[in-house]
């Protein structure tokens, strides 16, 4: 019998040769090693239970690299799933093939290590019974260290005796060019492991410097987040779908935890672990926990607080900062189940092979999808005894891992299959989806994932009487050989995917075509007895429904309108009319300021509406909505299927409705009107575009020049807008800073000059610009109230007129009364200061109006504000985040009375405020700043309760889909209830009912008896 063994000799400053010797020490030449290769290597595959050998996809790499080499040397591209075995058939590759000289280039130091063992002794293609024991071993070389000067011609002759050369892209580029230059002379093959990362600079100078060679790339993820391709072609690609359904890999149980407290955080997510650790173990599974952390600092700090105390687990902590000898031990013992706690940063990602390896606590999410998925497939490995299913556990509310979970799910849908998620706080959106989309049959589909489809909202509809549907209709429309069904009979849901080929623009020739898919929606709404279709070709959705849904009747004309019926301040956008009788010119467009006078004629007899455009609100939010008469409602969204469907039935039931009259409609609309002049009326709202006012963004900033000073636009306020000599005059506030500006209208335009203060300008990088020509850019938006509630909005040189509602009353119960003298408060002032003045109406409202339950009270006043008191209640079991937006404003008078005028400003508030409604994230992030600045400036806080450890706690609960709700009040002492008049009440009714209509909130006052 043949004995061979390995010696380890170190070459210059603490790289490593290993050679294969015999007993009596000899060392073999190259050919001697190849030679043997030829005689002692014998395939096998694994193609059945039992049988050893190679596994099926390690012997389709292997064959498809013969195969590619059979034709080409370019660079070819291997994706093997993470457990498939990359490194065996690497080594059946070098073998096989008889490479005489192979570099194997890793990304880390550890996988370096791991790599050089392997492949010395050909990993475990001695246990397949591949290699006989006459086999040679491979003269390896572990190029770890920097080459000395006096070192260079050991490196070298190493380079010229080493059958394999293993090392990471920065040890290549630092080489010698005269060590580099041997080692290209040498190489006959380069293998990049884990090739995902050759996008990066310095792994594509290495790739650089050997293209004339034969290059493979292996990798599980051929894609990256950063969108930079992978050159090379791909010449096997086994997909984790195969690997699930092979065996390879089992599920893997995801436990989602919430918990917005970041220093509760690392205590609950261990908590969990441990519990399935100590299940786990109880079922005699020899699992082991790893918790990930971000940085050598985190790990100690999760080891010391938390996983230390599990001393009967025998924890470890291994990270580069840790000595070489202590990870080594460390590690040793985690392989060997001594130690079943580990805490490390990315010790454990690419390419080591601990099976054990089952519970994996992330503290810390990953940035890189490529190496979350890394991660997680490798605890979703089969291989090795007493091993059960992979548990996964992060804290989803810090966003550990919730983005990189929802990427899995984009960039590859397997992972459907393959993560199954317990969570008893799952939303319930999801789950409502996962449950409909679980109704549809696949039939022997299995690539495309119908929760991943998303679809423009839109729906021609058809009467049908019957609820009998023929199914198989559809193949006498589409070709079933080419089209993908999925049916859903519970719900009455019908998909159909078909390919499709079209000619080429660009070429007569026939045999050039391009490919397309076609999709078609159908679905029979049995309550409201109506087909919906929702299709990329009408002539074949048509068909379709006339297959599937015989004598099914068109629903069009001027029904298709009132699907506009309980839309708030609809403004119309476009609008097309037909001329009836038709002409010359048989169709006009209607758009902008035009659109009254469409809207005039439209109403009229002489030509009937084709088609509309526009936004409005409806259900406590902004809509756009699309409609022409020839059947067709959409609206410019995206959304999954099953929302689809509940808006179909919506627009179904409005449809039907008899009693709703279109042209009531149209009137009741708004349209834009170019103006001359001002409006009549008293102007008491000003405002900037949303995009400004709601912006944290430094990028752009107003500037003094003479004094050589920036502020952000957070910090600032428009505010007492004025009709003065014919021009609007407004006051412009950074901090306590005022500014005055006007605006001019004229016959033909507008303009802005400042009339007070330093010239303000507006800094965008290294430009400036005035900021009056700003203002002309992005101007604000001022209300006009008249003397019968008639609201009149100016932008530019534009004007919207919104008629008020008569039938429309202020609730009793929407008016407190509050007795300010009893509370000590002077109503004549308003802020309560830094100093927090107790007779002051701010002071009172947040310790007697506000809800003291609330775990955020906010004192926001000043220049930039959301409102002066900002307070917030939290309901974690419900997800549910309520802010209210109190709204102070000091009496003109000594006593309460009915002074219209104390209430025009504070009024223009409340309306201000609901544009915090759709960027609650961004009212967040400006509390934020706004503590920040108070801090920072005055070494004080603005909070009432709460801290900023709250804000962010806030910030992640909106982020992660908690429902939000706001409630809006304006706190005025110097209105007496019992002298309101009725000028007063209009503006009252005009705030309530702009509340009311876009987003369906209540006002609320509190005023004096």
């Amino acid at each position: 019998m043949v004995t061979y063994k390995n010696i380890i000799s170190t070459i210059g400053r603490g790289n490593q040769l290993s050679r294969c010797v015999n007993a009596e020490g000899k060392i073999f030449s190259q050919e001697e090693i190849i030679n043997s290769w030829k005689l002692s290597y014998q395939e096998r595959v694994s193609r059945n239970k039992g049988e050893i050998g190679l596994r099926v996809p390690q012997f389709g790499a292997l064959s498809a690299i013969r195969a590619h080499w059979a034709t080409s040397n370019s660079p070819a591209t291997i994706v093997l799933p993470t457990g498939t075995g990359k490194s065996e058939t690497m080594y059946a590759t070098i073998i096989s093939e008889r490479i005489s000289s192979t570099l194997i280039i890793v990304p880390s130091n550890l996988l370096r290590e791991q790599i050089f063992e392997g492949a010395s002794h050909f990993g475990i293609l001695p246990k397949l019974k591949m290699i006989s024991n006459e086999v040679i071993y491979p003269t390896t070389f572990l190029y770890k260290s920097k080459v000395k000067d006096e070192d260079e011609l050991t490196i070298i002759s190493a380079i010229e005796e080493a059958n394999i050369i293993v090392s990471t892209p920065g040890m290549i580029n630092k080489m010698p060019s005269s060590v580099l230059d041997k080692l290209v002379e040498r190489l006959d093959v380069v293998i990049f492991d884990e090739a995902h990362h050759l996008a990066a600079p310095e792994w594509g100078t290495v790739r650089e410097r050997f293209l004339g060679k034969k290059i493979l790339q292996f990798t599980a993820t051929p894609f990256r987040n950063d969108g930079k391709k992978v050159e090379g072609k791909m010449i096997f690609n086994y997909g984790l779908a195969l690997a699930q359904k092979a065996g390879y890999f089992k599920p893997i149980n995801f436990y989602p935890i919430q918990e917005f407290d970041e220093r509760k955080s690392d205590e609950e997510i261990a908590k969990i672990a441990i519990q399935h650790l100590d299940e786990d173990l109880d079922k005699g599974y020899e699992h082991v926990l790893l918790a990930r952390a971000k940085s050598r600092k985190r790990a100690d700090e999760i080891y010391e607080k938390i996983y230390s105390q599990y001393k009967e687990y025998n924890p470890v902590v291994i990270h580069t900062g840790i000595p070489a000898a202590q990870r080594k031990k460390y590690l040793k013992q985690v392989k060997n189940g001594n130690a079943k706690i580990v805490v490390c940063v990315d010790m454990f990602g690419e390419g080591i092979d601990i099976p054990t390896l089952k519970i994996a606590a992330i503290h810390d999410k990953y940035k890189s999808l490529p190496i979350t998925l890394q991660f997680i497939g490798r605890f979703a490995r089969t291989s090795g005894n007493n091993l059960g299913n992979a548990k996964l556990i992060t804290n989803v509310a810090m966003e550990d891992l919730k983005e990189s979970i929802e990427e899995l799910y984009r960039q590859d849908s397997d992972w459907n299959q393959l993560l199954n998620i317990h969570s008893h706080q799952a939303i319930d959106k999801e789950v409502e989806l996962s449950e409909f989309i679980g109704k549809f049959e696949k039939g022997h589909v299995k690539d495309i994932d119908l929760s991943q489809l998303k679809m423009k909202i839109s729906t021609r509809m058809f009467r049908y009487p019957s609820n009998r549907t023929f199914v198989d209709g559809w193949k006498q429309v589409l070709d079933s050989d080419k089209t993908t069904p999925f049916i859903n009979e519970v719900d009455s849901v019908y998909i159909f995917i078909e390919e499709i080929e079209t000619k080429v623009v660009w070429s007569d020739q026939k045999d050039i075509v391009q490919f397309d898919y076609d999709f078609f929606v159908l679905f029979l709404d049995k309550e409201n007895g109506i087909i919906h279709i929702n299709e990329t070709d009408a002539g074949k959705g048509n068909r379709l429904v006339e297959s599937m849904f015989p004598k099914a009747l068109a629903i069009k004309g001027d029904s298709i309108y009132r699907s506009l019926d309980g839309i708030n301040r609809l403004m119309i956008g476009t609008l097309g009319l037909k001329q009836q009788p038709s002409g010359r010119i048989s169709f006009r467009m209607f758009a902008g300021t035009d659109i009254k006078s469409g809207i005039s004629e439209a109403v009229g007899s002489g030509s009937t509406k084709s088609n509309l455009f526009g936004y409005g609100y409806q259900d406590g939010g902004r809509i756009s909505i699309g409609c022409s008469y020839k059947g067709k409602v959409w609206m410019r969204w995206v959304e999954r299927i099953n929302f689809w469907t509940s808006w179909c039935q919506n627009i179904a039931k409005k449809v039907l409705d008899d009693t709703i009259d279109t042209n009531n409609i149209l009137n009741n609309s708004l349209a834009l009107e170019v103006i001359k002049a001002f409006p009549e009326g008293v102007p008491y709202k000003i405002l900037l575009p949303e995009i400004i006012e709601t912006s944290n963004s430094l990028t752009k900033q107003l500037y003094i020049s003479k004094e050589q000073k920036v502020f952000p636009f957070f910090q600032t306020d428009l505010k007492n807008p004025s009709l003065v000599n014919g021009n609007l005059r407004f006051e412009f506030w950074i901090n306590e800073r005022k500014f005055i500006f006007e605006q001019i209208i004229n016959e033909t335009s507008y303009s802005f000059k400042q009339i007070e203060g330093q010239e303000l300008e507006v800094k965008s990088g290294n430009k400036t610009v005035r900021m009056t020509d700003y203002l002309y850019e992005y101007s604000p938006e001022i209300s006009f109230i008249q003397s019968d509630g008639t609201i009149v909005v100016v932008q530019e040189n534009l004007k919207t007129v919104i008629k008020p509602k008569s039938e429309i009353k202020l609730p009793s119960d929407s008016f407190y009364v509050i007795d300010w003298n009893g509370l000590g408060v002077d109503i004549k002032s308003e802020s309560q200061g830094r100093r927090r003045k107790p007779d002051s109406i701010q002071y009172a409202t947040i310790h007697n109006i506000v809800d003291q339950t609330s775990e955020i009270i906010f004192d926001d006043d000043g220049s930039g504000e959301i409102a002066d008191v900002v307070s917030v209640q939290i309901d974690i079991e419900h997800r549910r985040v309520v802010f209210h937006l109190y709204h102070c404003k000091y009496s003109s008078g000594e006593r309460p009375g009915a002074r219209v005028s104390d209430l025009y400003e504070v009024c223009g508030q409340a309306e201000k405020s609901i544009l915090w409604v759709d960027n609650v994230l961004e009212l967040v992030q400006r509390m934020i700043e706004r503590e920040n600045i108070r801090q920072r400036n005055y070494d004080e806080t603005r909070f009432e309760k709460g801290d900023l450890q709250t804000l962010h706690k806030l910030k992640k609960m909106v982020k992660s889909g908690f429902e939000t709700e706001f409630e809006i009040s304006i706190v005025q002492p110097g209105v007496s209830l019992l002298e309101i008049t009725d000028s007063m009440k209009q503006i009252i009714l005009a705030t309530d009912a702009y509340l009311k209509d876009t987003y369906g909130l209540r006002l609320t006052c509190y005023f004096s008896s």
